[in-house]
C-alpha cells in the first residue's frame, strides 16, 4: 500500500472546500427570503387548528422556553426524510424544547393525515394556511424556525436538515 502524496492531499482538500463553499452559498440563497433571524426579531403570532380541531394559539412574548417550527408539505419527499428526525430530537429533548409542526401547501386535510400516517409522530400537527406561508415567507418545504425562549427568530433553514444539524441550532 502506497501513502497518499502531498499532491493528492491537497487536491482532495482543496475540492472539499470548494464543495463546502458551494454548499454554504447555496444555503444561504434558499434562506435569503426567510424571516431574518437576530435579537430584534420577533417571531410571529398566529392561532391554527391542530388535526384533531383544536385551536393552537402561539404568542412570541408569552414563550417560557425555547421552540422549533418545522413546516412541511404532504407532498414533499424531502419532508418524509426530515420529520423522523424532528421528532428523535422531542424524545430525546423531553419538555426542555417546544415543537410545533405546520403542514403547508395542502389541497384537504385527508393529504395530511396520509402523509402522518407514514411516520410515528408524538408532537401535534397543525394546519397551516396561506396566511402562515406568507407570515413565515416560507418558500420551500421543509422549512425550519428556532425561536428563544424570548420569542425572538434565533436559527432559520430550508431544505434537508440532520438530526444532528438540528441539535446544533438548538444548542443540544
Amino acid at each position: 500500500m502506497t501513502k497518499p502524496s502531498i499532491k493528492k492531499i491537497l487536491s482532495y482538500t482543496s475540492q472539499a472546500l470548494v464543495f463546502v463553499a458551494i454548499f454554504y452559498a447555496i444555503t444561504l440563497w434558499q434562506q435569503k427570503d426567510m424571516l431574518e433571524t437576530g435579537s430584534q426579531n420577533l417571531a410571529p403570532s398566529f392561532a391554527l387548528v391542530d388535526m384533531d380541531g383544536n385551536l393552537v394559539k402561539f404568542d412570541p412574548k408569552a414563550q417560557t422556553k425555547q421552540t422549533l417550527i418545522y413546516f412541511f408539505a404532504p407532498w414533499c419527499p424531502v419532508c418524509h426524510a426530515s420529520i423522523d428526525n424532528i421528532e428523535s430530537i422531542k424524545k430525546s429533548t423531553g419538555n426542555r424544547v417546544n415543537f410545533l409542526i405546520i403542514a403547508l401547501d395542502w389541497k384537504n386535510k385527508q393529504q395530511v393525515e396520509e402523509f402522518l400516517a407514514q411516520h410515528e409522530l408524538t408532537i401535534a400537527v397543525l394546519l397551516g394556511t396561506q396566511s402562515t406561508l406568507t407570515q413565515f415567507q416560507i418558500g420551500g418545504f421543509p422549512s425550519y424556525y428556532v425561536i428563544s425562549d424570548t420569542g425572538r427568530l434565533t436559527s432559520k433553514d430550508m431544505g434537508y436538515t440532520t438530526e444532528l444539524g438540528m441539535r446544533l441550532r438548538l444548542g443540544f
